[in-house]
């Protein structure tokens, strides 16, 4: 756990983006991401954000498990 916090605390950016603005920018992220456009690249800061914030990512990862379902149907 101490390992993760201080990862994370080298991790930090001057300006990052709040989870409130990340959830208003995670389905774009998703749908370019399935679509397989370069979302690292056109999103860093949401990239940055997710690989973070660990409730953020699980909106994002069940946000992409439903995209996925909806595509095989």
């Amino acid at each position: 756990m101490t390992v993760n916090l201080l990862k994370k605390l080298i991790m930090t950016n001057e300006y990052e983006l709040p989870c409130d603005e990340v959830h208003f920018l995670v389905d774009q992220y998703a749908e370019m991401k399935l679509r397989g456009d370069d979302v690292e690249g056109l999103m860093p800061m949401v990239k940055h954000h997710l690989d973070m914030c660990r409730d953020c990512l699980e909106e994002y990862e069940a946000l992409v498990a439903a995209l996925e379902f909806e595509e095989n149907l």
